[in-house]
């Protein structure tokens, strides 16, 4: 655990106060001896960098400000470019692939029809993420009926 800290005080990217914490803790836990820790404390008040602890507000919330800005703008552009895009093709298939969701945007919900190996599904929940081998309880599978020739 020694090592650890004193990489990071070597880095000069952490907070005076935070790292004199996470020491006093370490020590706590019986992971730092009382010669890391001293050793560790002078180490991070000789290497403590200023603005790191002390950035004015201002300049935070600057930094924050020019984020927000740049994260709108990506957006927008994003938004426009979709608008752009005339060509979105829908799925014209009753029951087309399944594709994993990668997450909400893209989930399964109740009612959706998908087709998985080989086999017609319902989906009967809202939010469904798995496939029915993973979660056979959120499918229904769906049996067609062929009609029955009698040769008598």
């Amino acid at each position: 655990m020694f090592e650890i800290v004193k990489n990071v005080i070597l880095s000069k990217s952490y907070k005076l106060e935070d790292i004199l914490n996470k020491i006093n803790v370490l020590w706590l836990e019986s992971k730092l001896s009382d010669e890391e820790k001293t050793s560790l404390i002078s180490l991070s008040r000789e290497n403590a960098v200023v603005e790191n602890s002390y950035k004015p507000v201002q300049e935070q919330l600057d930094n924050l400000y020019k984020e927000f800005n740049n994260f709108k703008t990506e957006v927008n552009t994003r938004l426009n470019t979709l608008e752009e895009k005339e060509d979105i093709e829908e799925p014209t298939e009753e029951y087309p692939p399944f594709v994993k969701p990668e997450g909400a945007h893209d989930c399964y919900n109740e009612g959706n029809k998908m087709t998985f190996n080989g086999k017609k599904y319902i989906c009967l929940i809202n939010g469904c993420v798995w496939s029915p081998e993973e979660y056979p309880d959120a499918w229904q599978e769906v049996v067609e009926e062929t009609e029955v020739v009698d040769n008598e």
